[in-house]
């Protein structure tokens, strides 16, 4: 007789793999075909083991004297059904496997109460699959032959008809979603991908063996079902009340394996909503049945499954309702993303409140100057009055300006409603209307209005509308407060570009006239139609630089610049902006101003023939005082100037003032080296513009020495900016010397100008400075540089390219410390630095300095210590702080410096004064 050779099935991951080769080994010598088809068989075998039995299990092989008989058995009662084919299921195809392999096969209850599948493989090719099918008559078996019963009193209930589809659909969903899991839980999973967490590993038993009974009944009902071709099947099982509880526990173990193939993103796994809903109503009634009939409590009446099915649309129509308009409004959030500038803005909201939410009329005002202007406008055929309206001021008692001063959007019913409170609009609208007003606002910024009418009176959902009305009008704020932020930006950032090409001008040469003429020609025409500066000589004003885009007026203006001289008596314009030092803005110049400035009849022909549209006025200043005056003048353009425009000239012309300064100085000093020395301190201060006294609530002071050593200007240099709630600083310094180092100074300040106030994050400035000064760089230049914030609470980050660290000098304690971060590359070579960060307390100082103080040597050519020289940062008052540091340093090093030298200190003050420079701000 041929032995038998057993295997107790572990639970390990490779039971698999090990089953098939326990079978391969004990069929040594067996044909390769037998062999093969009995490796096929134990792998489904051992698989449904791990799907649905329960361990322990054990394998065994019993040679036959025509073939070989496999027998799996474990001590689950759950019986396997052969399902009809699903292509979309990934489970119940093992039996049929089995069916096509095996001569014969079947399914008998153990000894040990457990179940025994067993199939036989024939040595004869031909009767493969051909065998009788033995399987267990399932509903033959005793109640025990399924995991949950225990021997309870059983009820009957009935749940009604359900689509055998979607029984035979939910089962295979439900078959996927534990052979998944289960898989998953072992290592053997192919397909998720994911390894199920340890909390997830009862739910596997919960799903496969907890609820087992209720559906395997539901299963066998609708396999009947479909094998009669039944489209429905009466679903009517035989429980005890334990599962009542087991079925909640299979329903919330299922909703949590729905939350974590979500959470996952195991999409295969995903449950279709119809399966939810039937699985939580054929649970539920099953549980209240089970109960009621359990306590003797009358059945209760419960929804059939179309019931619920039509309960759950109805539930969803509004949802579906919202969701529509939802699309509506992400289609004009869509649109408006992509809009380039505020009339894009403007014209996509209108003509989307026509076009998709039905208003017959859109309007959009915008204030501006305390004026609303309608910027948009979609009038839908309106007559009457309504042209009027285009502007009026914020004060007026209309809709819109009353909307916006109140901040809460207004509602009329109707014409008349709308005429009791605003009788001027009474004959505005030939028809019956309904209007609806809301505030364009974005937290205290107040932007405009935006104005809606629909046809008729109130026959619309009006809270509907004007839920959508306000979310519309914010969605409309918060597009336009970007447009205008990046609109402002760009002009920031033109303006800084143009400073810095300004500041390069003004360096290249120390010839004052070839200078502020090559500065005319760069305002004209990018900020101004005509530029004229003037120059204080021997109590006249003198021009010294006149220009415009046609050469051939500057020809015909200059004819009559002997004929009218400057009246230096003039209450207006020039003269008086010299005698005050204070700007001069004219937004608008009207006819009577012209008129008042004519000498004569001929002169006030010329002035009409300017077509002077607006003006600015700016005075040149200097350390010498105020010398001269610049004069920004549109006409041909059209274009005015604004009270944003001031600060920018003023700027302009500080820096013209130091280089005029500069110019002055060098003629005056005599000694070459003293010459070399000043020309370079005067030329870096016409680029290192003094920091103001205090910024919020961080004090400041700088300075600069140059090497007198050296006969090339230097590009040591330093900036501070005030921004919302900080305050950021940069030192840096220019490989090389001479112009090209200024022309990189110029071009890293102007780039830190623009990143520092529109940038967030300190390391994004860092890298846009980097990325914006590599064309100006030679191949072996770069610019080592190191920025810091300090916020008004006292934080303060640094983010350091290639740069000697930052001093932290404590109060408290008198100890100064370095800002020490992981090494990185200076500007131009790709800088990418690291934020250190930490926080200053009254008092406290950070002190950032150029590498002249590290490379600074005494006589004996030995490096100067830099820990004494930098002790007065604890002790000196601010203002003799680094004065005191630089008389330390030159008394080591004999008196003079081998480079440059920048110094930039900074205190943090809680209660800070005004801010000191608003050009800085």
């Amino acid at each position: 007789m041929a032995t038998v050779v057993e295997m107790v099935l572990g639970t390990d991951p490779d039971a698999i793999p090990l089953a098939r080769q326990f079978t391969r080994q004990a069929l040594a010598g067996h044909p390769s075909s037998v062999v093969e088809d009995a490796e096929l068989i134990v792998t489904e075998l051992v698989t449904n083991v791990f799907l649905h039995g329960r361990h322990p299990a054990a394998l065994r092989v019993l040679p036959l004297a025509d073939g070989v008989r496999i027998e799996v058995e474990d001590s689950g009662k759950n019986m396997p059904v052969q399902m009809a084919d699903n292509p979309e299921a990934m489970t119940g195809r093992g039996l049929g496997l089995i069916a096509a392999l095996a001569s014969t096969w079947g399914i008998d209850p153990s000894a040990s109460g457990g179940k025994l599948i067993w199939a036989e493989v024939s040595e004869d090719a031909d009767s493969t699959g051909t065998g009788t099918d033995h399987r267990m008559d399932v509903p033959a078996l005793p109640t025990a032959g399924t995991d949950d019963a225990t021997g309870e009193t059983l009820y009957t209930i009935e749940l009604g008809s359900v689509p055998t589809d979607l029984l035979i659909a939910a089962k295979a969903q439900i078959d996927n979603l534990v052979r998944e899991f289960t898989l998953a839980e072992t290592g053997a999973s192919t397909t998720s991908g994911k390894q199920v967490p340890p909390q997830l590993r009862e739910l596997v038993d919960t799903v496969v063996h907890g609820f087992a009974t209720a559906r395997s009944m539901i299963k066998r009902q609708a396999l009947a079902a479909s094998a009669r071709g039944a489209p429905e099947t009466l679903l009517t099982l035989t429980l005890p009340l334990s599962a009542a509880d087991a079925g909640e526990r299979y329903l919330e173990a299922l909703e949590e394996a729905d939350r974590y193939a979500n959470a996952a993103q195991l999409l295969t796994l995903a449950t279709p909503p119809v399966h939810r809903i039937f699985r939580r109503w054929y649970v539920e009634a099953l549980v209240d049945q089970l109960r009621r009939q359990a306590a003797g409590l009358p059945r209760q009446s419960f929804p059939t499954f179309p019931q619920q099915l039509g309960q759950e649309v109805t539930r969803l129509a509004p949802l579906q309702l919202l969701a529509h308009r939802l699309t509506l409004l992400q289609k004009v959030t869509a649109e408006l993303t992509g809009a380039a500038g505020v009339d894009d803005i403007t014209d996509i909201v209108v003509r989307n409140a026509t076009t998709v939410f039905g208003a017959n009329t859109a309007r959009i005002y915008l204030l501006q100057n305390g004026v609303m202007q309608a910027r948009a406008t979609e009038d839908g055929g309106v007559v009457g009055q309504a042209e009027t309206y285009d502007s009026f001021p914020l004060s007026a008692d209309l809709p819109g300006a009353v909307a916006l001063r109140t901040r809460q959007p207004l509602i009329f019913r109707d014409v008349a409603d709308l005429a009791r409170r605003f009788p001027a609009l009474a004959n505005v609208y030939t028809d019956e209307r309904t209007l609806l007003v809301a505030p364009l606002i974005v937290g205290d910024h107040e932007l405009g209005s935006m104005s809606l009418t629909f046809r008729g009176p109130s026959q619309v959902d009006l809270d509907t509308q004007l839920s959508f009305l306000t979310t519309m009008a914010d969605l409309t704020a918060q597009a336009v407060e970007r447009a205008m932020a990046a609109s402002a930006a760009d002009v920031a950032t033109e303006r800084l570009e143009f400073l810095a090409e300004a500041s390069v001008v003004l360096a290249s040469s120390l010839d004052y006239r070839t200078v502020l003429a090559a500065v005319a020609d760069l305002v004209v025409p990018r900020v101004a139609d005509w530029c004229v500066i003037q120059l204080l000589e021997q109590d006249q004003l003198q021009t010294v630089a006149l220009t415009h885009f046609d050469p051939e007026k500057v020809a015909w203006a200059n004819q009559y610049a002997d004929r009218y001289p400057t009246d230096m008596s003039a209450p207006t314009g020039a003269p008086n902006v010299i005698r005050t030092g204070v700007s001069e803005l004219y937004p608008h110049i009207p006819e009577e101003m012209v008129t008042a400035a004519a000498v004569d009849e001929d002169h006030l022909t010329l002035l009409r023939e300017l077509g002077l549209s607006s003006a600015l006025v700016v005075p040149l200043t200097g350390r010498r005082g105020t010398f001269g005056a610049l004069t920004l003048i549109y006409a041909d353009s059209g274009r005015r100037y604004a009270p944003t425009d001031v600060g920018f000239a003023e700027d302009l012309a500080r820096r013209a003032a130091l280089a005029v300064d500069t110019a002055y100085e060098f003629r005056e000093q005599s000694g070459r080296l003293a010459e070399v020395t000043r020309i370079a301190e005067a030329a870096q201060h016409a680029i290192l513009a003094p920091p103001p006294s205090q910024l919020g609530p961080v004090a400041l002071s700088a300075r600069y020495v140059s090497a007198a050593a050296e006969a090339l200007i230097g590009g040591d240099m330093y900036e501070v900016l005030r921004r919302p709630g900080a305050v950021r600083l940069l030192i840096g310094d220019v490989r090389g010397k001479g112009l090209g180092a200024v022309r990189a100074t110029t071009i890293v300040l102007g780039e830190f100008r623009a990143a520092a106030a529109d940038l967030e994050d300190l390391t994004d400035v860092a890298a846009q400075i980097d990325r914006r000064v590599r064309p100006y760089l030679g191949d072996e230049d770069f610019v080592t540089a190191l920025l810091a914030e300090i916020t008004d609470d006292g934080r303060f980050s640094v983010a350091n390219c290639g740069h000697p660290p930052a001093l932290v000098a404590v109060a408290a304690d008198g100890s100064i410390t370095e800002v020490l971060g992981p090494p990185t590359l200076p500007l131009g070579l790709g800088a990418a630095p690291t934020l250190c960060t930490g926080r200053l307390e009254t008092g406290d100082r950070l002190l950032l300095y150029t590498d002249g103080l590290l490379e600074a040597r005494d006589a004996s050519r030995a490096f100067v210590d830099p820990r004494p020289i930098v002790e007065p940062l604890v002790h000196s008052e601010l203002d003799a702080v680094l004065d005191d540091v630089l008389s330390k340093l030159l008394a080591e090093v004999g008196g003079v410096l081998s480079d440059d030298l920048a110094l930039l200190v900074a205190e943090y003050r809680s209660d800070p004064n005004a801010d000191g420079d608003p050009a800085r701000d």
